[in-house]
């Protein structure tokens, strides 16, 4: 096998000879540049918003659950329509924690509003045990 001839001065040899897999890390001439694969950020902060519901301050009034419900649902359209990204999974588990904590949210206000040992005092609500 005989090696390929110097190249002229001034210019730089090609990375790879004509007909040779290119080495590792290189791109072949004219394929488009493949890039890493990210994640939606929508499917994130899904998740995020609707795990932050296990603070006990947002199981009366479960909001971030309700916004990441919404951000999930969002993020899954985005991730149907670009097949390069990721987060599927995420933006799935962020929907069912989030439907979770609204489910329960709501059935602690039916307990309040149907139960003769509730009581709003005031802007607070007292349950008494006997």
């Amino acid at each position: 096998m005989s090696m390929p001839p110097p190249p002229p001065p001034g210019q730089s040899p090609p990375p790879y000879n004509p007909g040779q897999q290119p080495p590792t890390g290189y791109q072949p001439y004219g394929m488009e540049p493949v890039g890493p694969q990210k994640t939606n950020g929508l499917s994130i902060a899904s998740l995020v918003l609707s795990l932050v519901n296990v603070i006990p301050c947002f199981w009366f009034l479960p909001l971030p659950a309700l916004l990441g419900v919404i951000f999930g649902f969002v993020g899954r359209g985005q991730i149907s329509h670009n097949p390069g990204a990721k987060g599927k999974g995420l933006a799935i588990a962020g929907i069912v924690v989030g439907i979770v904590f609204i489910v329960l949210g709501a059935i602690f206000w039916i307990y309040v509003a149907t139960s003769d040992r509730c009581v709003r005092d005031g802007s607070s609500f007292r349950c008494y045990s006997n």
